[in-house]
């Protein structure tokens, strides 16, 4: 099994939220990108940094939103990434 990367694991994040348009608390985050709280926070703090996602306050919950931004990334990321997949396999 490979290693993902960073920019592998902030696309799965993007992904679990891109397919909750409602939000998600972090724990959902943490479970639907396989990654332990400690290493998800930071990263959602990252991303929201770099304005692909939001987070917003109901109560004393955080729930983080996928941007419009967010949304772009994940599509452009995937593109590069069925392109290296594309170059890969035309090399075998």
């Amino acid at each position: 099994m490979k290693k993902r990367s960073r920019t592998d694991i902030y696309a799965d994040i993007l992904e679990v939220l891109k397919h909750r348009p409602e939000g998600a608390l972090v724990t959902r985050v943490s479970y639907g990108a396989g990654l332990p709280l400690d290493r998800v926070k930071p990263m959602l703090q990252t991303l929201a940094n770099y304005g692909l996602l939001s987070v917003r306050m109901s109560g004393d919950s955080r729930f983080y939103h996928i941007t419009r931004r967010g949304l772009e990334f994940l599509d452009a990321y995937r593109k590069v990434q069925g392109f290296m997949t594309y170059l890969g396999s035309e090399q075998s």
